[in-house]
């Protein structure tokens, strides 16, 4: 039987690695054959050898690098007349970008997911023009597939796709129904995950911290993030020393999933202060850990952290603040939250379930089956795409 050939181009990693690891693992081996294009990562690149997956490697520069970005596109397109796929699945800005005109010169259906518009890590000027090249690139994209409803609401309302062409399918993770086994008596340690870029906001983390330390001296606080594309390091590592916060702070270095497993058992709450998000998989992850969160009010932050119900989603520093002192002082709340995290990702994150619409989304696409609007499971309702219509803020 002729398995369906999917190209998956991925020119950065972080949480797009996640995805891949995740659909690799789950996605039905006898249905699809993977390739991956993407940078060179011992962890991914040996899982891909165990498992007989033809992985290229290209690194390119996060930044636009005209000479790099041109070698990088006759590299894909030589690996897709090599390769002859079905289907191409580009992730993220660049490889976004890259992959879709290479697949436009190709001939091939092709995918694409953003993880976050890069178009909102900008202002002005250099906003504009990021912009227009997610808007041109629309000319070429069959599908825009997002992780959260909010990045297809914004697809569809900032960006002016045509809600048939815009599909949801949420970032998952393997889940078990059992509740974890947490302590909430102490709330001792707040921690966060994220690279230290201008989208994580570590600083705003950072400037909180300062702030609860005056109340609660015995707090620690701990950002699993260093080691990849760490942009702030040097001025976070001078706010620790001038806020003299070096007892209090401690900057753990990305690893291996293992890595960030153990660092979220080790902490009490979690707290992501992102600028713009897809749907990170951090916050996914802690919530099935039972962990209370308290996020930002960005794209994914809000579709996964209910207000009031399941964690705090915030607006300011003052905002992080008076949350994070309720959770702080408060056993009971630390318990609801954490366990209805728990019980949400369980519900609609379920990695084994929502593999089966990106399936189907394939083989559409490879019989040549026409996509009319999302749709998206939820409970035992099928809500169409008009449900999701404004749910961004205009650019």
């Amino acid at each position: 039987m002729h398995r369906i050939k999917i190209v998956h181009i991925a020119l950065t990693l972080g949480g797009i690695k996640t995805y891949l690891h995740h659909l690799l693992t789950y996605s039905t081996e006898n249905l699809f054959e993977y390739v991956i294009i993407a940078p060179e990562n011992s962890e991914l690149q040996e899982y891909c050898n165990e498992r007989k997956i033809t992985y290229y490697v290209i690194n390119n520069p996060r930044n636009i690098s005209p000479l790099k970005d041109i070698s990088a596109l006759f590299k894909i397109r030589s690996i897709l007349k090599s390769e002859k796929p079905d289907i191409i699945h580009t992730h993220s800005a660049k490889g976004g970008y890259l992959g879709r005109l290479a697949a436009k010169f190709s001939n091939i259906k092709v995918v694409y997911t953003p993880h976050a518009f890069s178009y909102l890590s900008f202002k002005g000027i250099k906003r504009m023009a990021f912009y227009m090249l997610e808007y041109y690139a629309r000319n070429f994209t069959d599908v825009l597939l997002a992780v959260s409803h909010s990045e297809a609401g914004r697809a569809i309302n900032e960006l002016g796709y045509d809600s048939s062409k815009v599909h949801a399918i949420l970032n998952s993770i393997p889940v078990d129904n059992r509740l974890p086994f947490r302590n909430y008596h102490n709330c001792n340690t707040i921690g966060m995950i994220g690279r230290l870029t201008f989208q994580k906001n570590p600083f705003l983390f950072l400037q909180t911290a300062v702030k609860l330390l005056k109340k609660y001296p015995h707090l620690k606080f701990s950002i699993l993030g260093a080691g990849v594309t760490d942009y702030l390091s040097a001025e976070i590592n001078e706010f620790i020393k001038a806020h003299r916060l070096e007892n209090k702070v401690t900057i753990h270095q990305w690893g291996t999933q293992d890595t960030s497993k153990k660092f979220l058992e080790d902490i009490d709450v979690f707290v992501l202060t992102s600028v713009y998000e897809g749907l990170p998989y951090s916050l996914v992850e802690a919530m099935s850990s039972g962990i209370p969160c308290v996020v930002s009010k960005a794209d994914g932050n809000t579709d996964v952290v209910q207000n009031n119900e399941n964690g705090f989603s915030c607006l300011s520093m003052d905002e992080f603040y008076e949350k994070l002192l309720m959770l702080i002082e408060s056993e009971e709340l630390r318990r609801k939250f954490g366990q209805a995290g728990h019980r949400y990702i369980h519900k609609r994150h379920d990695i084994q379930k929502n593999i089966l619409q990106l399936e189907d989304l394939y083989r559409s696409l490879s019989d040549n089956v026409r996509i009319v609007a999302f749709r998206e499971r939820k409970g035992d309702l099928l809500i169409d795409q008009d449900t999701y219509r404004d749910v961004s803020p205009k650019i």
